[in-house]
């Protein structure tokens, strides 16, 4: 009975330790939950964060493409801006060349015109004087005109004079 005893003394003491580590293990086990518990509240929490990042990920992911969109857009604008100023600075050029060319001959012409005009001026100068020359011709060759005419009828008078006394002279004479 003895041994019976210190069987169930030892049964007694075996329970009590397995309870004291049943309480342990069920404290134990309870922290664990908790600990659990918190990393499942941690994980759902850094999911959320997770999804969030993601989103704004996409979000500058799509920003970032509308920019580099923007950007491409930018810079065919710049460089068709950078060929219609070649194309304009080509065309300034041109028309500069032209420009030059233009006053050059413009120059010229009012040299020429300047000189025509001149020489219309002398011309006009010549012929005033021609004109000039032209009347005073006429008024002279009027006169010579008038005097020939006067000469002319003197002449004939005296024809007719010298007629006359030539056959009175006849006519005395026979």
């Amino acid at each position: 009975m003895d041994g019976i005893k210190k069987k169930m003394i030892a049964m007694k003491l075996e329970k009590e330790n397995a309870m004291e580590r049943a309480v342990q293990y069920e404290e134990l086990l309870k922290k664990k939950e908790e600990e659990r518990e918190k990393r499942e509240n941690e994980i759902s929490e850094l999911n959320t964060k997770m999804k969030q990042a993601q989103i704004d990920c996409d979000e500058v992911q799509e920003t970032l493409q509308e920019q580099m969109n923007k950007l491409e857009e930018t810079e065919k604008r710049a460089t068709n801006a950078e060929a219609e100023v070649a194309a304009m600075t080509r065309r300034i050029r041109l028309l500069e060349e032209d420009l030059e060319v233009s006053s050059s001959r413009l120059t010229e012409t009012l040299t020429k015109l300047e000189e025509a005009s001149k020489t219309a001026e002398e011309s006009e100068r010549g012929r005033k004087d021609l004109e000039i020359r032209s009347i005073a011709d006429d008024e002279r060759l009027n006169q010579l005109e008038d005097q020939q005419k006067e000469a002319k009828y003197i002449a004939e008078d005296a024809d007719r004079k010298y007629d006359e006394a030539a056959r009175k002279l006849a006519y005395c004479g026979s």
